[in-house]
């Protein structure tokens, strides 16, 4: 089944990479002719108004050779049209009078040469390595100088750059979802309909005739399954006339004898896998436009910044989202994983729905916090729902499939909320984010085993539980020594610091966006093959140390590597980092703290970690925030990873110091 798994996602990754080269490159096509139209277009439009600047001066009586401030003014047009590489005004003569800063320009002396001998002709040409449009300055009707504006005549290559990586991310975004899609389709037609086969034809083998196959809506094993139904209701029907009838039923066999014909539900990963994927890309729709969304909310009279007022609902969510993991940890533990995931969509769905109708910033603080808690159940759920069906054996591929679907969903949802929005608009945008996550809350109620579903422990939360996984040496080095330095490094360095630090090296949002994006790639990528030696593994404390020390090594990576290659690298070794060892926390403390997990409840374990994690997600923009203030970037990442090393150094050191036994009475 694995390798019919992999050739299927091979196929499919083919076909689309296959129909998205044919499209893009009819389109590109296209696209080439009618951008050097729409650019040479715009360069015109901006030399006309600098030229009708210069026309107004002309006209009040001063002399070409005397205007004050044209370079000063040509600079700011320049500023402002930051594609331009240069604005010169030359005279009838070819000599030049006005321009911008030209000392740092490439190819200079080659560029004035040419625009001596393009004197009197209007319009485009190369000159030297720009794209030149001349415009004539005019007095009374007559050219008394030129006007030239250029800009590199590679930059529709760079646009048409910029148009394939934007198609090669929406390309990424279909191969994901189709992925996702895939999985779930192998679960439901293949995998979960032969393993519910094994088992009804394994109980029938010991006399159990009870369980029914369910139906199948995906027909061909369908068909086995009504056949092998209409059998075991023979039987049935039988056992149930013996039965009235008075006669004796066979020994050692059971019937179903109050003809309830219960259907026997086999709970695949895939069956909260593919829930979980589309709750997480129905709230990350919102993430490439919430702070534009949040601005309408911001009175102009207040005296607190505008940034912090923009910035203070994703601090609420976060704050609710990690206070309230412990909780719905051990809300999973009481009510069971189905009640639970589905609950928690069903907030979910409310506060997204509330959200588009928000009024005021006091409401959408309201609505995004009753998001957070059904988010945080949702997420406490489907962890724990993954570490208690997989075996002890096969954990680490479980958390790693875990952190795949949830960066597949949070990429695919940020990627295509800036389409949606851009045509449905903020309501309509939230109001699919909740029709989406009411999907995924009536699939699980739908299609998940209420047996298996059932709660494992009437037990409340408590403070003694915090206490009881605190004291435990090995759950504090794990948590406070790799998870939190991790959530440090992702919220401060990762989403925090690298959009500062790209825009201050003159990168625009695209390309700023595109090489974020890579560590979401890294860890789908990468998390599932290093999850394979993990499992097999006897020291699996050593994948979390080794992704440690990748996460220091590739935090300084700026500091070896200028401008943006410098970054990029950066976000890609984070990502390798993190997708070595962060997969290997909760199955290391599962293994090294069992007792007092099943003590406290798997769900509420797991949920009292990601609370105590996210300290390093609220800890991790201030953290680095102060020492950018205090130096500059380079610097602060620098540091950033001497903390990041001594922390997974701490933690290698600390994990294996003997545990101090008490004494025995004397």
């Amino acid at each position: 089944m694995r390798a019919i798994r992999r050739d299927l996602f091979i196929l499919t990754a083919l076909v689309l990479m296959l129909a998205a080269a044919f499209v893009s490159f009819r389109a590109g096509l296209y696209a080439e002719e009618h951008l050097v139209k729409e650019r040479l277009g715009v360069q015109r439009e901006i030399g006309l108004s600098v030229a009708a600047v210069i026309e107004k001066a002309l006209s009040y009586g001063v002399p070409f050779e005397r205007l004050v401030d044209v370079d000063r003014y040509l600079e700011a047009v320049k500023q402002d049209n930051p594609e331009l590489d240069y604005l010169i005004v030359l005279d009838r003569n070819g000599t030049q009078r006005y321009s911008t800063e030209l000392r740092a320009l490439e190819g200079r002396s080659v560029l004035l040469g040419a625009l001596s001998r393009l004197a009197e002709i209007e319009g485009v040409a190369v000159a030297g390595q720009y794209f030149n449009m001349a415009i004539p300055i005019k007095l009374n009707y007559r050219p008394i100088g030129w006007l030239h504006i250029g800009e590199r005549s590679n930059f529709i290559a760079k646009l048409m750059w910029d148009i394939a990586f934007d198609i090669l991310a929406v390309l990424v975004v279909a191969i994901l979802v189709a992925f996702e899609l895939l999985r779930l389709m192998l679960a439901a037609a293949f995998t979960s309909p032969l393993r519910a086969m094994q088992e009804v034809l394994s109980g029938v083998s010991r006399g159990d005739y009870r369980q029914y196959l369910p139906r199948d809506f995906f027909g061909g094993i369908g068909r086995l399954n009504r056949a092998i139904n209409a059998g075991l209701d023979a039987i049935n029907q039988s056992a149930r006339a013996r039965q009235a009838a008075g006669r004796e039923l066979p020994a050692g066999n059971l019937f179903d004898l109050s003809n309830t014909r219960q259907a026997l539900r086999i709970n695949a990963v895939e069956n909260i896998g593919w829930p979980f994927f589309l709750l997480i890309f129905s709230e990350s729709l919102s993430l490439s436009f919430f702070p534009i969304f949040v601005s309408q909310f911001v009175d102009s009279n207040s005296t607190i910044s505008q940034s912090i007022v923009i910035g203070l609902p994703i601090t609420v969510f976060m704050l609710v989202w990690a206070v309230t993991m412990p909780y719905a940890g051990a809300c999973c533990d009481r009510i069971g994983f189905r009640k639970a995931f589905g609950l928690g969509a069903l907030i979910t769905t409310l506060g997204l729905i509330l959200t588009a109708f928000a009024e005021s910033m006091l409401q959408l603080l309201l609505w995004r916090s009753l998001t957070a808690v059904g988010y945080g159940l949702v997420y406490v759920t489907t962890q724990a729902y993954i570490t208690a069906h997989f075996p002890p054996a096969e954990r680490t591929r479980g958390q790693a499939l875990f952190l795949t679907t949830f960066f597949a969903g949070s990429l695919c949802g940020a990627a295509i909320g800036g389409i949606l929005v851009d045509r449905l608009g903020f309501e309509k945008t939230f109001l699919l984010s909740g029709g989406l996550s009411a999907v995924a809350s009536f699939y699980v109620l739908r299609f998940m085993s209420k047996s298996v579903g059932q709660a494992t422990t009437r037990k409340t939360l408590a403070l003694g539980d915090f206490g009881l996984l605190l004291r435990q040496r090995q759950f504090a080095v794990i948590t406070f020594l790799s998870a939190v330095p991790a959530k440090v490094a992702l919220a401060g360095f990762l989403y925090y610091s690298i959009p500062l630090y790209l825009k201050e090296l003159g990168h625009d949002q695209s390309s700023t966006g595109r090489i974020m994006m890579a560590y979401g790639l890294v860890i789908i990528m990468l998390s599932p093959l290093v999850a394979q030696f993990a499992d097999r593994a006897t020291h699996r404390w050593r994948f979390v140390m080794i992704g440690g020390y990748a996460a220091a090594l590739a935090v300084a990576m700026p500091l070896f590597f200028e401008g943006g290659t410098g970054a990029a690298l950066a976000v890609i070794g984070l990502g390798i980092g993190h997708a070595i060892g962060v997969s290997s926390q909760m199955t290391l403390i599962n293994d090294r703290c069992e007792d007092v997990v099943k003590e406290v409840g798997q769900a509420a374990a797991v949920g009292i970690f990601r609370m105590i994690e996210r300290i390093g997600m609220l800890l991790g923009p201030i953290l680095l925030g102060a020492m950018i203030a205090l130096s500059n970037f380079v610097n602060a990442f620098v540091v950033m990873a001497g903390l990041i090393f001594l922390a997974t150094t701490a933690f290698t050191l600390l994990l294996f110091l003997p545990e101090k036994r008490p004494m025995p009475p004397s």
